[in-house]
């Protein structure tokens, strides 16, 4: 059995054996901040008996207001960030103001892991300094450690520039212990990248569950009162379009494929709903003056989002280039069907978009294809009940009780090899 550098380290026996009850496994979790999404995984994994969960964060964004400079707008997430499990903010905290690489960039994280006895450590990708500090930290400490990264090959690059990338990471991701993996093309790029499947650990990112399931049960009556505010029919066929209007997200093909559809013989009563702010919103207001079918409902918090969504009936995300996006695992929670271009990362066989049964994809960039897409579901509507049953049974599949699970089996399957050495 091994020990830190404290000399301290007790038995992990309970991991490795059946027999008896050990102490619970302390895990230290670090992550820039305090992301909307996560803080639910972290309190379900702080509700589980085994499981000592310490969350360290980087620094206070999302919990301060900062300014998104592509959103253009003041954010203060909605909501409790920090609530129902152990965190710290790192001594740096305060003074960091972006995500960037050298941004994170957090010295002590040696000494407030030093100080915790973790026997695992979760770290976010090898984009950021401090993750990096982190592994370098547990490799000389003996320390498993755990990595999840939404990586999948969406992004193009150079050959030049990926070959080298590729070198690199496959020297950095041999010190990693296990991949809490987030869907079918991450875990494929990981393999190229000389991960084995043996070290992959099953764990979807995870979203406001609760929420989002109380307003699925609400679905009828949300619908009637979001399509109210914004002047939506309610017999209009809605597609929802959320994120940040950069020109990566490519949102204005959406508007202009919902335009071409108004344009189509048989009078398809189809609309678009944008929730988001960013550089593009002025180019797309112009497609809106022209006619286009699209009502612009700005940033829409967190707490309010889930209702934007059941107010729809499609997602429709024409990402030219998005690892995992979130809205995928949203829109599935209240069993909306995805039209999807070929550069989103949850595309896959057992991830939360399958192509033909709760997702159309088409070719990125092509607004043809993308409204043709659009008008089959709009007048098929015995397709579209088929894929939104398919999203609320490929959810399930999906869960966080699933992201649980997979987390409490990358945890023992590290542990339990330290342990038994």
């Amino acid at each position: 059995m091994s020990t830190d550098v404290t000399g301290n380290r007790s038995s992990l026996i309970d991991v490795c054996s059946n027999e008896g009850v050990g102490r619970k496994i302390k895990v230290a979790i670090v992550v820039s901040h305090p992301i909307q999404h996560f803080v639910h995984f972290y309190r379900a994994l702080a509700a589980r008996n085994e499981l000592s969960i310490k969350v360290f964060f980087c620094s206070r964004i999302g919990v301060d207001e900062y300014f998104d400079k592509n959103m253009g707008v003041v954010i203060r997430w909605a909501g409790d960030m920090t609530g129902g499990f152990d965190h710290e903010f790192l001594p740096e905290a305060s003074g960091i103001k972006n995500t960037r690489f050298r941004s994170i960039n957090n010295p002590s994280i040696g000494a407030a892991l030093r100080a915790f006895e973790p026997d695992v450590v979760m770290i976010y990708g090898f984009a950021q300094a401090t993750p990096l500090r982190a592994l370098a930290w547990c490799r000389v400490n003996g320390i498993p450690v755990l990595m999840t990264t939404d990586s999948n090959f969406v992004t193009k690059r150079p050959f030049h520039k990926r070959l080298l990338r590729q070198t690199m990471l496959r020297l950095l991701l041999s010190q990693v212990s296990g991949f809490l993996t987030v869907g079918d093309q991450n875990e494929d790029a990981l393999e190229e990248l000389g991960v084995p499947r043996t070290k992959m650990y099953r764990t979807p990112f995870t979203i406001d569950e609760q929420r989002y399931r109380r307003a699925r049960a609400e679905r009828a009556e949300l619908r009637v009162q979001i399509r109210e505010r914004y002047g939506i029919a309610r017999e209009a066929f809605l597609g929802i379009a959320v994120g940040k209007l950069i020109p990566r997200k490519r949102t204005q093909d959406a508007v202009m494929a919902f335009a071409e559809v108004a344009k189509t013989d048989g009078d398809v009563n189809a609309h678009l709903l944008v929730c988001g702010n960013g550089p593009d919103a002025e180019q797309i207001e112009a497609h809106v003056k022209t006619g286009a079918p699209v009502t612009m409902a700005g940033f829409v918090n967190i707490d309010e989002l889930p209702n934007h969504f059941a107010a729809a009936d499609v997602l429709v995300h024409p990402s030219g280039q998005d690892p995992h996006p979130l809205i995928c695992s949203e829109a599935a929670c209240i069993g909306l069907p995805m039209i999807l271009s070929d550069r989103v990362g949850t595309i896959g066989p057992t991830d939360i978009s399958r192509r033909d049964e709760n997702a159309l994809v088409y070719p990125c960039g092509d607004v043809k294809i993308l409204a043709d897409r659009i008008f089959d579901l709009a007048v098929d509507r015995h397709a579209l009940e088929e894929m939104s049953a398919a999203s609320l049974r490929i959810y399930e599949e999906c869960s966080l009780a699933v992201s649980v699970d997979g987390f409490l089996r990358a945890v023992n399957g590290v542990a339990s090899k330290v342990a038994c050495q």
